[in-house]
């Protein structure tokens, strides 16, 4: 893309966090790109519950309704090096005949200025060219299945304006977009509503199988209608009438003819392209508003449409989507000497996990659609410290996808509710997890009685017991030797071959069973069943005995062994020697003796740490071995073979603060930290965490890459307030220990535990490598520990905590 002037080079630098590329605001809420020809698109991922959508910094992108996989109503191509496909606004000048965009996408202008904002919630594209000034707010409604676009143009000259306003997009209304797109084409039904000047979209055939009608025989479930706030002076359904035939987006040739031959039904090729005079008298600003209603029926979305599509609804709508985000992410905050901490964890990091992860399970990378079992769990703990009830409705929905013999879908599809079951081995104890950490949080032990039925048995049944049921499954999927089976793969899905004949074991699947053995004997003493506490005391033991036993490979842990013996994750080994999880949780889960935890941090710091972040493995493997699994089929460094896992490597963080290395924490934030990096070797958005950055085995080390749908969001901000900053439930209260990076000398957190506030500041007085001696007082009252005990219900809710390290 063309290079185009920026904004004042002097805001800048006036702003604290940033790059060439672009900056966040002051506050921190949105981050500004003043040069749209950035590495790789940087894009905002914008959704409400039920729908959502992509958009980068030229403008392209998709939106979609309940599966940003099984339905997406606007056509978008992946291509990440062009990136020129989406939904755009156009601009004819009747007097000069030229035509522009209202992003940079796809007419590649030279804009006089550039910026695009992207921001919590919606994405503002703000241009100036011939003499023109225009702002293109897109932004979803805060509850209903609606996308908004807000538009101000203003003529900066002294010359009266003749101009036309005109939208493009391109219908898709099912499954992702394939290269079959002249099949698809085929079953899309278009009108055109004269009355209402909008023009509407249904699919005849989805490509999601039905039990009672088969292959190929249902229709799409959403009736999607598009229209504009100004007066229709033409419409159009069909692409090749709009752009004609061998021509591009960049100048349609509808845009140079005077009258249009509009081409609506079930014959064309569909689009919606609306257009509308627009003038302007010299130096007046008007506004312009457009929606794209969802709904299950016609009359249902075009009464959507009619509720919507006025420009003080538009504009009060976007105030409202502004607001809930500020109240959303209001009630806990940080505050570090780091001001792009600050930003990351306020927002963005949160931000991520909620819009992408959890509502729109999306990104550019992977339009997924799905819930994965494992994952939108583990999102789901960024509610524990916002919304715990929201955390509680996510544990309800994942325990209604588990079968009566414990095991689970290892993904499934909402709309369709088609699941795939694997021998995954740990996707079923992350029920028992999260829910443990939700009591830890909330004291609601209550949750425990709450019922949810079974995949195979629609009789509803306790949590209590859906949990039950996945240990007692894991329990009998246990070696000889006393250690789980790995299966097709644990927490590592690349690990896809190690366990398929019921022999492999897992080494880092057992360090989690130890240390959810822990916390449910906990939870099973304070419910009143001793019994099984001490059932699960004896389990814990002898499995920690196990690893130690086994697992111990001289300096660190080894990682599996494969069905045939052969241990991986070994020394011995000449690729994948050491991997990281099985070290980090070791430490966490205190399975690792006190001189094997020092072995395992010291192991991470020699092979594993790097400048871009913890490895998970290394070296990688350069060939592919079926006997392990996919992870040897990716190229060495990228991704889960010897890249830096974002996700894992947010676990040697934790673990670095647990074993009080201070000096390592500084080191693996800065690797970690996505603002700081230089964008012409990182290429990815520095607001948002990555998947994946390549490792040195990759020429390209140090390349981000699988942006936004990540679970590293929701673990970045867990271990930056939890650990980092120190400030963590308990099962007898709220810890204090923090570990800050030595060049810190205060930070402050205010955060909700229990129905209870509190606003901890925290004073470093030395820098210094480990983490020194905890001094904390609440409400003036100097405590004889660290940790806060439980607030009573007599209690006040607000309480100030101060700590000292020295």
């Amino acid at each position: 893309m063309s290079r185009m002037k920026t904004e004042d080079p002097a805001a800048v630098r006036a702003s604290e966090v940033g790059n060439r590329f672009g900056h966040f605001s002051a506050d921190g809420t949105e981050f500004c790109i003043t040069d749209p020809a950035t590495p790789r698109p940087w894009v905002n991922i914008i959704s409400n519950p039920r729908i959502g959508l992509a958009v980068s910094q030229t403008g392209s992108g998709f939106t979609w309704i309940e599966n940003s996989q099984l339905a997406v109503i606007t056509r978008w191509q992946q291509d990440l090096r062009h990136d020129s496909s989406g939904k755009f606004l156009y601009v004819r000048d009747l007097d000069s005949d030229e035509v522009w965009s209202l992003s940079p996408a796809p007419t590649s202008c030279q804009f006089k200025n550039y910026t695009c904002r992207h921001g919590l919630g919606y994405t503002t594209f703000e241009l100036e060219y011939a003499g023109i000034r225009s702002e293109w707010t897109l932004f979803c409604h805060t509850d209903l299945p609606a996308e908004l676009w807000q538009v101000h143009i203003t003529n900066l000259t002294d010359q009266p304006r003749r101009l036309e306003l005109c939208s493009y997009l391109e219908w898709n209304c099912g499954i992702t977009p394939s290269p079959r797109r002249e099949f698809g084409k085929l079953f899309i039904e278009t009108e055109f509503d004269g009355s209402r000047g909008a023009i509407l979209a249904r699919n005849h055939m989805w490509e999601v199988p039905s039990e009672q009608h088969g292959h190929w025989n249902t229709c799409f479930p959403f009736i999607s209608a598009f229209a504009g706030t100004e007066p229709v002076l033409s419409a159009q359904g069909d692409n090749a009438s709009f752009v004609g035939c061998y021509n591009d987006l960049k100048r349609p040739e509808a845009l140079c003819q005077d009258v249009w031959k509009p081409q609506f039904g079930r014959h064309e090729d569909p689009i919606a392209a609306i257009r509308c005079t627009f003038p302007l008298r010299p130096l007046e600003s008007r506004e312009a508003g457009y929606v794209l209603a969802m709904e299950e029926s016609s009359t249902a979305a075009t009464d959507l449409l009619s509720n919507l599509c006025q420009q003080d609804v538009i504009g009060k709508s976007l105030e409202k989507v502004k607001a809930s985000w500020h109240d959303r992410l209001a009630k806990s905050r940080i505050e570090t000497p780091d001001a792009s901490w600050n930003h990351l964890a306020n927002d963005w990091l949160r931000y991520q996990a909620i819009s992408s992860r959890i509502w729109g399970r999306c990104g550019y990378y992977q339009q997924s659609g799905a819930y994965g079992f494992r994952d939108q769990l583990q999102d789901s703990q960024i509610w524990l410290g916002i919304d715990p009830h929201k955390c509680k409705e996510q544990i309800s929905l994942h325990a209604a996808h588990q079968f009566s013999d414990g095991s689970v879908y290892h993904w499934w599809h909402p709309l369709s509710e088609q699941g795939l079951t694997t021998k995954m081995t740990d996707d079923l104890l992350w029920l028992g997890f999260v829910t443990a950490n939700y009591i830890k949080q909330t004291g609601d032990f209550e949750i425990l009685q709450a019922t949810a039925p079974f995949l195979d048995d629609q009789r509803p049944s306790s949590l209590r017991d859906h949990i039950d049921r996945a240990f007692g499954r894991v329990f009998d999927r246990t070696s000889p030797r006393g250690l789980p089976y790995i299966g097709a793969g644990d927490w590592n899905d690349g690990l896809s071959g190690v366990g398929l004949n019921e022999k492999g074991e897992s080494i880092w699947l057992a360090q989690f069973l130890a240390g959810l053995l822990a916390e449910w004997s906990q939870i099973y003493r304070r419910t009143g069943d001793e019994h099984t506490a001490l059932e699960f005391d004896d389990r814990r033991e002898t499995l920690v005995s196990a690893i130690n036993t086994h697992g111990w490979d001289g300096s660190w842990y080894s990682r599996a062994t494969l069905d045939d013996g052969t241990i991986l994750g070994s020394a011995q080994n000449r690729v994948g020697q050491i991997f990281l999880n099985a070290q980090t949780w070791a430490v966490l889960n205190d399975v690792a003796p006190p001189d094997r935890a020092a072995l395992c941090m010291e192991a991470v710091r020699e092979h594993l740490v790097s400048e871009a972040g913890a490895l998970l493995l290394a070296p990688a493997f350069d060939t592919p071995v079926p006997e392990i699994g996919y992870i040897t089929r990716y190229a060495p460094g990228l991704r889960e073979n010897g890249g830096v896992y974002t996700h894992a490597a947010t676990w040697a963080i934790a673990a670095a603060c647990k074993v009080g290395d201070a000096q390592l924490v500084d080191r693996l934030l800065k690797a970690i930290n996505p603002t700081n990096k230089n964008p012409d070797k990182y290429w990815a958005e520095p607001y948002v965490t990555p998947g994946n950055v390549d490792g040195p085995d990759s020429p390209h080390f140090g390349r981000g890459g699988w942006t936004w749908y990540t679970g590293s969001a929701t673990w970045l901000h867990r271990v930056m307030t939890h650990w980092v900053l120190g400030v963590r439930p308990e099962w007898d209260g709220l810890r204090i220990a923090p570990c800050m990076p030595p060049s810190w000398d205060r930070a402050s957190l205010t955060c909700s535990y229990r129905g209870h506030t509190y606003d901890v500041s925290i004073q470093q007085h030395k820098p210094r490598s480990d983490r020194g001696k905890v001094s904390v007082e609440v409400d003036g009252r100097q405590l004889p520990s660290n940790l806060i005990q439980p607030p009573s219900a007599a209690d006040v809710k607000r309480h100030e905590v101060r700590v000292m390290l020295s």
